[in-house]
């Protein structure tokens, strides 16, 4: 049978259907949209006007250059949000955890599909504006401001943690 033919009946039949028709045939189901683990709540007031203003912030850098603002994902900020605050509690700062996930690792155990993700890590310790700091040095790092002025992202999420005077921030981004 060929390619359209198996597109038709997946269009017209159920998967139980093709199944029973087709036993070889492999069916790839859409697992659940929830998250995977319970959203890890926005630290303090504080640090979601830093999340609110790296975002605010980015997107006009994106614009500037001529490319479309970066939809704000509320559940990629969470998983953002999340890695942040591990990077806090386990004192590390890397795209790669101590259990070796990487940020496609860490997006994907939310249930969250994509073509592509890209992730910013900022780090800063006794800033006053640490947003402003933190967009200022991804710009100024040629990987981290590829990610922000790459044109295939269509979502963001920001994600900030505070332990002492230090700030951990996670941005992801995100092309579905």
């Amino acid at each position: 049978m060929g390619i359209g033919c198996t597109a038709l009946i997946l269009a017209t039949t159920g998967c139980k259907q093709i199944r029973e028709r087709f036993p070889d045939f492999p069916i790839l189901e859409r697992p659940s949209s929830q998250p995977s683990t319970p959203p890890t709540p926005v630290q303090s007031t504080t640090t979601a006007r830093i999340e609110t203003a790296i975002y605010q912030q980015i997107n006009q850098v994106r614009q500037q250059d001529g490319l479309s603002g970066l939809k704000n994902n509320n559940r990629l900020a969470a998983v953002a949000r999340r890695y942040s605050k591990q990077m806090a509690e386990k004192n590390f700062f890397s795209h790669t955890s101590p259990d070796g996930t990487t940020p496609a690792d860490r997006v994907r155990a939310d249930r969250i599909f994509y073509i592509a993700v890209g992730e910013n890590l900022f780090k800063g310790t006794n800033v006053a504006q640490p947003a402003p700091a933190a967009v200022e040095g991804w710009l100024d790092s040629p990987g981290h401001r590829e990610n922000i002025l790459r044109p295939i992202y269509a979502e963001t999420g920001v994600g900030v943690w505070k332990k002492n005077n230090t700030y951990y921030i996670t941005q992801l981004f995100l092309r579905q």
